[in-house]
């Protein structure tokens, strides 16, 4: 997980005392110090530069004070990963010292490696975004995420760690309300970058399960079930690019409908009862009811929300479908988010590794599965040179 505490090396954040409007000499300055130095040296304010382009003062110069947010302001976290270097971001920065936010960049300057390489050193691999400049991070991300993965240079398992970590905080923001065109969009961005990297090949598959492990399951089962399923759609073949693309972003949004269930549900510990497990069973039908009057939603993805949970021998839901009702982009659907669900865990349940959720797959759960495209699964999940998944 990414640090959230305090700066670390080269030494502890002293915190001085700070400057009120309109004084001047005789109070400690009101920046950010690191005892010893700083990043490189002398004073600086998390940063080798200040917000608006010019170098930090020396210790013997009166420094610029540092701007602190106001209190009022929300954040979203956002991972340091995510930022490409030396581009222009278009929102500010910034870090949380003692449980306030600092701005530590201004935005529309450029972010560069020799900032992201400090921030590292000093064990800062999370950063914040007001919620004021949200959207304009979530545009960013989309726009970045088949740069970054067009980065050759980049070695495979940060390639796939940085999608992974840009797709599950865009896919957090599809699956929250208000549901507006934005998310729509936001999910269509979100698997178009999926398809480009998973269409170099197998190993990229690999790759991004390993990114995908420990991942916060409240977050990461859609984005999860939607890279299974669109690679398992892609394997065996029959879905035209246009409909892959319906298919991933019905996965991403098929538990909207969750948020407008009542929120003792999701709070509850233990087995629901005969009314709560009646309220879950609508969640498919308020997810298409959310979707209403909303452009750009393909009837396939609508299909997909609506159906996610029907299974072959009838005991799914919402209709209670059968074998020869379900097609075929339901039932990649159902094993995609059958094996993310097992392998995601939840508070009453530990993940079960890979081997043992196929297992479960083609043992208990297997009446409502389909077989062969579980063989297919298990195929596709398989190594190239042999060895096991985990």
């Amino acid at each position: 997980m990414a640090s959230r505490g305090p700066l670390s090396a080269p030494g502890r954040i002293r915190r001085p005392r700070r400057v009120l409007p309109g004084e001047v000499d005789g109070g400690a300055p009101s920046v950010l110090l690191l005892e010893g130095g700083a990043i490189r040296g002398g004073s600086v304010l998390l940063d080798t530069r200040i917000g608006d382009g010019r170098p930090m003062h020396s210790p013997t110069q009166r420094p610029v004070p540092a701007t602190k947010t106001d209190r009022s302001p929300r954040y979203r976290e956002i991972a340091l990963s995510t930022l490409r270097v030396d581009s222009v971001l278009p929102f500010a920065l910034h870090a949380r010292i003692e449980g306030e936010h600092i701005v530590y960049r201004r935005e529309d300057l450029p972010f560069t490696e020799t900032q992201r390489g400090a921030l590292l050193e000093n064990g800062i691999e999370t950063l914040f975004v007001s919620e004021e400049q949200a959207e304009h991070y979530w545009s960013y991300l989309t726009v970045g995420i088949e740069a970054a993965l067009r980065d050759h240079s980049r070695p495979l398992a940060e390639r796939s760690r940085v999608l992974q970590e840009s797709t599950e905080r865009l896919s957090a923001r599809v699956s929250s309300l208000p549901v507006r065109s934005e998310n729509v969009e936001l999910a269509r961005g979100v698997v178009c970058g999926s398809l480009s990297f998973q269409g170099e090949g197998k190993p990229c598959l690999h790759a991004l399960m390993e990114a995908m492990t420990d991942r916060n399951p409240l977050h990461a089962r859609a984005l999860q079930a939607c890279q299974y399923g669109i690679a398992l759609a892609r394997e065996i073949g029959g879905f035209p690019e246009e409909d892959l693309e319906a298919l991933g972003m019905g996965i991403l949004m098929m538990d909207l409908g969750m948020l407008q269930l009542p929120a003792e549900l999701h709070a509850k510990e233990g087995p629901l009862s005969f009314d709560e497990w009646s309220w879950i069973k609508r969640h498919p039908a308020l997810g298409i009811e959310l979707l209403e009057g909303l452009e750009g939603v393909p009837e396939l993805a609508r299909e997909v929300i609506f159906g996610h949970h029907e299974r072959l021998d009838g005991s799914g839901y919402p209709q209670g479908l059968r074998a020869a009702e379900i097609g075929r982009a339901l039932r990649v659907v159902a094993i995609a988010d059958t094996f993310a669900t097992l392998t995601c865990g939840s508070e009453l349940r530990e993940p079960l590794t890979t081997y043992e959720a196929l297992r479960h797959m083609q043992s208990e759960l297997a009446p409502g599965l389909d077989p062969a495209l579980v063989s297919r699964f298990v195929s596709l999940l398989g190594r190239e040179d042999g060895a096991s998944t985990s």
